[in-house]
């Protein structure tokens, strides 16, 4: 009996802390901020979450030596989002999510490589955002357009902004909105027909 106690307490306090205004941080080879691996509970059929970003926001930089440091510095990083298929299902077979990155028009480049930063750019304090979706383990990365959507809509940093998931028969809709809840931008993902 503790033990199911315990499982129902540690998914109560998994799905509700998304809501939660503390900063939390995935370690170097982790893929979550916790060892609990119920974070990301589809706990309903529109979910939503309040998020900010600092200016540290996504501000690593990678030497022109490392092999994969263009993709590091391109790529995008996860913010929130849950499974569709239920909590034993991979996030990475089927799975709604947010993704950021910092604004690419700030780096300057070389041979496809990241080697620094431009002076005084006017996009420094913005944060790009995405929709986000693995589909029956299709990767996003690789199918750009149809599982991986960019909002048009650039967040600044230390302004609050709030993100939900409506989960949908055939597709999730990924809504952005300001922090007095007007809608910015939505985007659309559709997945496959599941039986």
């Amino acid at each position: 009996m503790l033990f199911i106690l315990t499982i129902i307490a540690t998914i109560f306090i998994a799905n509700n802390a998304v809501n939660s205004a503390e900063c939390r941080t995935v370690k170097q080879g982790a893929h979550y901020t916790s060892l609990i691996p119920f974070h990301g509970f589809k706990s309903a059929e529109t979910i939503s979450s309040r998020v900010q970003f600092t200016n540290s926001s996504a501000t690593y930089l990678f030497p022109s030596t490392d092999p994969k440091g263009h993709l590091c510095t391109s790529s995008w990083n996860k913010l929130w989002g849950a499974c569709r298929c239920g909590y034993l299902t991979s996030n990475h077979k089927d799975s709604d999510r947010f993704v950021f990155r910092r604004v690419g028009s700030c780096l300057r480049y070389e041979a496809g490589h990241v080697v620094g930063e431009n002076d005084n750019c006017a996009d420094a304090n913005l944060i790009e955002i995405a929709a986000y979706a693995y589909d029956n383990s299709l990767k996003p990365f690789e199918n750009q357009g149809t599982l991986l959507k960019e909002f048009s809509t650039r967040l600044l940093v230390d302004s609050w902004y709030k993100v939900t998931l409506i989960f949908q028969a055939t597709k999730t809709i990924y809504q952005l909105f300001d922090a007095n809840e007007q809608l910015l931008e939505t985007q659309e993902i559709a997945h496959r027909q599941l039986k």
